[in-house]
């Protein structure tokens, strides 16, 4: 580990282990802490960054408009995280591959202390809430034809809605929660996604292999997972300097 003024950070896994060794956990919950974190914070970014190669494969336009805006803004600038907030279309091409296809469909169980009414309904105390964020992303009603992979509305579309608050929180859009308990994993998650993604794009020009037209994009998963069907073969040309 890293130290700061002499003194060893500290990382969750070291409370973790020795929350183990104080007898406060067996080896057995440390196992599936362990397995939550990989699927919760590894699995479900891999899950994204293949959702957002196929789109774009399959999206030749927006592969195309993307690849101008990094040698636009970046020229043989390299990409990193410091320079990501000047790629607007970079950021919106993370959003809408969360939003199409959200890797953990339905969010985190949270529960009310106190009775509650919500859109006309009484919420007796103590009830299990589950958000559909993948309804919240895909609803005909709060999006123009969500089924379509189209970055562009997270640009300058679709803005003038009533759940978006503030200017800010738009609450169509969670695919990491909002609030206090919101997935902590955004801050890796959705920079890792847009490194990754824009590195390859600015690059290589992505294609489907020889003798397919698109990419397939068939959904498999359920409750706490949404992910590809049928994993694919992309063919990546170098692009000329």
């Amino acid at each position: 580990m890293a130290a700061r003024d002499g003194k060893r950070l500290r990382c969750a896994m070291d409370y973790i282990l020795e929350a183990e060794m104080n007898g406060e956990i067996s080896s057995d919950n440390v196992i599936y802490i362990v397995e939550n974190i990989n699927v919760a914070a590894i699995e479900t970014t891999l899950w994204s960054m293949e959702w957002a190669i196929a789109e774009l494969v399959n999206h030749p336009n927006a592969q195309q408009r993307l690849r101008k805006e990094l040698w636009d803004v970046l020229g043989d600038e390299p990409l990193t995280e410091t320079n990501l907030q000047r790629l607007p279309y970079l950021q919106a091409v993370a959003k809408e591959t969360l939003r199409l296809h959200s890797p953990i469909p339905l969010l985190v169980p949270h529960m009310n202390l106190e009775e509650a009414k919500l859109g006309g309904y009484d919420i007796p105390k103590r009830t299990k809430v589950i958000v559909n964020a993948w309804w919240l992303g895909n609803n005909p009603e709060w999006w123009h034809k969500p089924e379509e992979f189209r970055p562009e509305r997270f640009l300058d579309e679709e803005k003038e809605v009533e759940a978006l608050v503030g200017g800010k929180v738009d609450f169509r859009f969670l695919p990491f929660g909002v609030g206090r308990r919101s997935c902590p994993g955004i801050i890796l998650a959705l920079p890792l996604l847009s490194l990754i993604v824009g590195k390859l794009v600015k690059d290589f020009e992505l294609v489907p292999p020889p003798g397919v037209d698109k990419i397939d994009v068939t959904e498999k998963g359920g409750q706490f997972s949404l992910q590809i069907a049928n994993h694919s073969t992309i063919a990546f040309h170098p692009i000329a300097p």
